[in-house]
């Protein structure tokens, strides 16, 4: 059995190994679309707590900055789903040897193998909530306007002036959490970097991403597919590692034997 080789120095040695590649979609992979998901919640909790302190005057810093926590969530899950490739590629090579030995590999044991496509059947998985949740607001969104804010406790004294009372009658008005609003409410969090990022006082601008929530809540978990695919270089790099760790090793040790040899000389 032969393994590829880079030959380039001052480069990371990658060393590819031979492995059985798995379906396409397996149960497992469905539920890693679950982990997405309880990302997603994790970064809205914390985007709850941050919402105010990305939300800077200046416009270019606060698209700046807000695009660079965006990328940030990106990145894990990138690195999620290299570390959940490179491990498939080793169960794939573990498969290998055992076919290779003539042993039967189950169909369940191949179906943890990695393939190149299974990272998108976890990312399309965890989308279909997504898109669940966020179509429908986007498809109801209505531009904001301004929401009357609450009177102050001092003019309860006043409420016997017909005078006074009547230009404030709006303010009696009662108002309930509809469904719409919750859902409103719950996208936003999922987008919240970008609805700081326009700002509050832009109602257009919300409109508009509001229209477009569906695929800005899909940004930060494409990089869950695109890190899976780099699993068999992870898993490549892996082996290189191991590889250079034996050769200096080697070279160690063949040195300590020469200085060894050469201390016996003397002294003969």
């Amino acid at each position: 059995m032969q393994s590829k080789k880079s030959k380039a120095k001052g480069k990371r040695q990658l060393v590819y190994k031979p492995y059985l590649k798995g379906n396409w979609h397996s149960g497992q992979a469905a539920l890693r679309g679950l982990r997405i998901l309880g990302y997603y919640l994790a970064f809205a909790f914390v985007f709850l707590l941050m919402g105010a302190i990305l939300s800077f005057n200046n416009a270019y810093l606060r698209w700046g900055v807000n695009l660079f926590v965006e990328a940030v969530c990106a990145m894990v899950l990138f690195a999620s789903g290299a570390r959940d490739g490179e491990g498939e590629v080793s169960l794939g090579e573990i498969a290998y040897a055992h076919q290779q030995e003539g042993r039967t590999v189950p169909s369940r044991e191949l179906g943890r193998c990695y393939h190149p496509l299974k990272g998108w059947f976890t990312f399309l998985c965890a989308a279909a909530v997504l898109l669940a949740l966020t179509l429908p607001h986007a498809l109801t969104a209505q531009k904001q306007t301004y929401t009357l804010q609450a009177l102050p406790t001092w003019l309860s004294s006043f409420r016997g002036h017909e005078e006074i009372t009547a230009p404030l009658n709006y303010y009696q008005q009662e108002y309930s959490l509809t469904f719409l609003d919750a859902l409103r409410i719950a996208v936003r969090l999922l987008i919240l970097p970008f609805a700081n990022a326009v700002g509050a006082r832009n109602a257009d601008g919300l409109l508009l991403m509001d229209r477009i929530s569906p695929l800005l809540a899909l940004l930060p978990a494409l990089g869950y597919p695109v890190g899976y695919l780099t699993g068999p270089r992870t898993r490549a790099m892996v082996h290189g590692d191991i590889t250079a760790n034996q050769r200096r090793r080697q070279r160690r040790e063949k040195k300590a034997r020469q200085a060894r040899n050469e201390k016996k000389n003397e002294l003969i």
